[in-house]
């Protein structure tokens, strides 16, 4: 009953969000980027001890960057970008030289918030612009695979995929995931999608589900590593923020490369 009464709240900020946009879309990308940014910036050893502030000036700079690459009419806005990404590598990594209460691990694991992040909310905000359907093409990809993943591994699941990071996981499972995320993605954006050439269709739908299985073992591999169950508790029954969104995110870069490589064939 949690679990599903956290889908249905989640559902009913996500659809409205990505069906009119605007500030329930601003606020869903800003939850994820406090939240999520949360969840990854507490896997460092030395949560208690980092001088006040540095996670904040983590979360600016991917919202400079964001606004940077989205909402300015800059000429060279990319390049512009680019360089405030480097000047914050160069100042994480400066900081472990001044203070022992922030380690040089720790600089990695903030420059790795900023610019995964960054890339997840300019994808996702690229994509949504291009045609607001795209991202159902995702949501279709990844969570269609998940549950046909769950239910085929259920009943017919022998093989083990990875008892390394994910010991439930089978390769049955993962290709009756791959299935349902293939037909479901494939079906809606054949269907419903004007804007997508006939090969990019066929591309998303053949690599979004294996993209999104992928970053499911990912980000267990990252929980394994750092012995924890969930990111979070933050969404009753589901974990936290990166717990729902490993997959998608996945999925998400995946289709924006794909929309490059659109953009310049």
């Amino acid at each position: 009953k949690v679990r599903l009464m956290t889908t249905l709240l989640i559902l009913a900020w996500i659809v409205p969000a990505l069906l009119y946009g605007g500030f329930l879309l601003h606020a869903l990308i800003a939850f994820i980027i406090i939240c999520g940014g949360l969840e990854l910036l507490s896997l460092t050893d030395q949560k208690s001890m980092w001088p006040r502030g540095l996670r904040v000036i983590a979360m600016i700079f991917v919202f400079i960057l964001i606004y940077v690459q989205n909402y300015t009419h800059i000429a060279q806005r990319s390049t512009l970008a680019m360089g405030i990404l480097s000047m914050s590598m160069l100042f994480y990594l400066s900081i472990p030289i001044f203070t022992d209460r922030f380690h040089i691990k720790d600089s990695f694991l903030c420059i790795t918030y900023i610019a995964f992040f960054y890339f997840i909310g300019s994808g996702f905000l690229d994509i949504f612009k291009a045609n607001k359907l795209y991202v159902w093409i995702l949501f279709f990809a990844s969570y269609a695979c998940d549950t046909g993943a769950y239910f085929t591994g259920m009943l017919i699941g022998k093989h083990k995929l990875n008892t390394r990071i994910s010991p439930k996981k089978t390769v049955e499972g993962a290709i009756g995931g791959w299935a349902f995320g293939f037909l479901f993605s494939f079906g809606f954006a054949y269907l419903f999608v004007d804007t997508l050439p006939m090969w990019a269709i066929w591309m998303s739908a053949l690599l979004l589900p294996i993209a999104g299985q992928i970053g499911d073992l990912a980000f267990s591999a990252i929980k394994r590593c750092y012995g924890i169950k969930d990111f979070s508790n933050l969404l009753p029954g589901h974990g936290g923020v990166l717990d729902r969104l490993d997959s998608l995110i996945f999925t998400m870069i995946c289709f924006h490369f794909i929309m490059i490589l659109m953009a310049v064939m």
